[in-house]
């Protein structure tokens, strides 16, 4: 179990890929909506407002699935979706792992591993400024140390935990606006951050 919670909370997604992608305004594979299998699980990714899924970036393995999105519109001349300038990245992250389903809510699979989540977010640089749940959602303010900061992204960002059966979800919102007076800008990204856990569909194969 610990060594899942450290896979999933841990950001190990290909960065140098992200960075290279990102900084292209070009057209590129992006998608609105998708649908994925995992395992025995068919996972639903529905319409998000100005985000769009990179396709070209998803990686899927037996166990597990990642996904980046970034904001996106439609050409003025045409219905190809274009990368807007970046304001943001969201990442999500299932992992499905057996025993999980014994936990029926988030907050109690949290209270089991709390004390492990908050020595992983340690060794990785990061401090839990804030949390609450709503649903089945445990959401968190956190902040990064420079040398965590990898993407050069602000020094805040928003994570949250969600639990389905047996998979563990985490969705991570990270925005470059460097000013942690910027208010309204984190608000934004949390906003963000709710509208693409809002999207996520989740159902077990027949």
């Amino acid at each position: 179990m610990l060594t899942m919670l450290y896979k999933v909370i841990k950001y190990f997604l290909p960065l140098s890929l992200l960075l290279i992608s990102c900084a292209n305004n070009q057209v590129s594979d992006l998608q609105k909506s998708a649908v994925y299998n995992l395992d025995d699980y068919q996972i639903t990714i529905n319409a998000i407002k100005e985000l769009c899924i990179n396709s070209d970036l998803t990686k899927e393995k037996n166990k597990t699935l990642e996904l980046i999105l970034t904001e996106c519109i439609k050409h003025p001349n045409s219905n190809q979706l274009v990368r807007r300038p970046i304001s943001s990245i969201i990442t999500i992250r299932f992992h499905k792992e057996s025993g999980l389903s014994y936990y029926s809510k988030i907050s109690d699979f949290i209270k089991t591993n709390d004390s492990t989540i908050n020595n992983l977010f340690k060794s990785n640089g990061h401090k839990i400024i804030k949390s609450y749940q709503k649903g089945n959602t445990l959401y968190m303010s956190l902040s990064k140390n420079k040398t965590s900061n990898v993407l050069n992204t602000g020094s805040k960002f928003w994570k949250a935990l969600s639990l389905y059966d047996n998979i563990l979800i985490s969705t991570s919102a990270y925005g470059f606006s460097k000013k942690n007076s910027n208010y309204s800008s984190y608000r934004q990204l949390e906003e963000k951050l709710k509208s693409v856990v809002n999207s996520i569909e989740i159902n077990k194969s027949s």
